[in-house]
């Protein structure tokens, strides 16, 4: 494919909001070129891929079958002590993904609505030029300059293009989260597929330790750690004692490592004629790190927006700024919640695990009789039952 000179709307990166946003936008009539740094979209494949059922069927409606390796039941939860906290349903509470054809095929969708996609085609520069954007473009080493009146990073938590565009800059590492993951085989899991989770100091500090079931005996293994207490290369050691521990037959086919945004507080994600979507926009959960479903959830709120600001003829950052208030006010606001548990999080430790799941434990046995449950509900027994975990909670109430 020739790189147009100029096309209304520019996004870099066909992660799942960049593919997303480019759909939408062409459904609606725009001009749309999504481009993507590496050979192949949706590989090498760096993330847990667990997602809830619910959201993500609300952005996307029934997965493709494809795209879904493992349909999940429930999780269990182990503490430091071996002590563990389990739920199984009877119905899907969430999938394991298998991001190499789910990412293609949201690729896939967004070109069959009329968006042009180029992959090997990594954004070099950014400039503003009156009101609109030149972007660099690298087509097979052979630089382009590509006119845009919209420009949207998708580029992810390592991207670039928000920093070019003033309205970004580096994450610090209080605000990241450091992971390392196997894909095993060999492994035997529940009868029942289960999500796993393993806390506690020496298994992940600062984070959590995963196993996530992909059928057939195959799994994504993975360690979380909060890079402060390890530096950005320390969650390695982690996973592979937690492999010998947790896995000790099965063998390991591939390996990735990376990071995935925690942020503290919401990120810039507009200025004239530019929004941001996805982890390059810092719409990751800071506490557990998913951010699949949330991408795709902000790329549908963007292509609503700026499908209203193109229609309209302002491309401001004022004008825009009703996505911004629109993600606060929505999936944002549980996004800060989760800020303030990630900051609680950090400050627990073993024994506060331990407790931590005890009561986790007797608030499901009330759901399991019947009586209903929720995270208010949880902290409700942590104060009647738990004043050591109150006293490091007060500060959520």
């Amino acid at each position: 494919m020739t790189l147009p000179g100029e096309v209304e709307v520019l996004v870099v990166g066909a992660g799942p909001a960049g593919s997303h946003l480019a759909r939408r936008l062409a459904e609606s009539g725009r001009d749309v070129l999504l481009v993507e740094k590496r050979p192949e979209i949706g590989n090498p494949v760096r993330c847990a891929e667990a997602v809830e059922a619910e959201p993500l069927r609300a952005a996307l409606g029934e997965p493709e079958p494809g795209w879904v390796a493992q349909e999940i039941y429930g999780g269990r939860g182990v503490g430091p002590d071996g002590d563990e906290v389990r739920y199984e349903g009877d119905s899907v509470v969430g999938y394991v993904l298998n991001r190499r054809l789910f990412d293609r095929g949201l690729a896939r969708l967004a070109a069959d609505a009329g968006a042009r996609v180029s992959v090997r085609t990594p954004a070099t520069a950014v400039r503003r030029e009156g009101d609109s954007w030149s972007v660099t473009l690298s087509r097979d080493g052979e630089p382009t300059d590509v006119r845009c009146r919209v420009l949207a990073a998708a580029d992810g938590v390592e991207g670039l293009v928000s920093r070019w565009a003033g309205t970004g800059g580096p994450w610090p590492l209080t605000e990241l989260h450091s992971c390392v993951q196997a894909r095993v085989v060999g492994l035997e899991t529940e009868p029942k597929p289960l999500v796993e989770f393993h806390l506690g100091e020496a298994v992940a500090p600062g984070g959590y330790a995963w196993c996530f079931p992909l059928g057939g005996g195959r799994a994504n293994v993975g360690v979380s750690i909060d890079p402060s207490r390890g530096g950005i290369d320390g969650a390695r050691p982690h996973l592979e004692r937690f492999l010998a521990r947790r896995a000790p037959g099965a063998g390991i086919v591939e390996l990735a490592s990376g990071s995935i945004p925690a942020p503290s507080k919401p990120r810039r994600l507009v200025a004239d004629g530019f929004l941001a979507v996805g982890d390059a926009a810092g719409h990751t959960e800071p506490l557990s790190g998913g951010g699949i479903a949330n991408a795709v959830q902000g790329a549908e709120l963007a292509a609503e927006v700026l499908s209203t600001c193109l229609a309209a003829g302002d491309l401001s950052a004022g004008r825009l700024g009703e996505y911004t208030r629109r993600w606060a006010a929505g999936v944002g606001r549980s996004l800060r919640r989760y800020a303030r548990l990630r900051r609680l999080y950090l400050r627990l430790n073993d024994a506060d695990f331990t407790e931590l799941l005890r009561v986790m434990n007797e608030q499901l046995e009330r759901w399991r009789g019947g009586k209903r449950t929720s995270m208010v509900a949880l902290l409700a027994g942590v104060v009647t039952r738990s004043p050591r975990l109150l006293a490091k909670m007060r500060f959520l109430l």
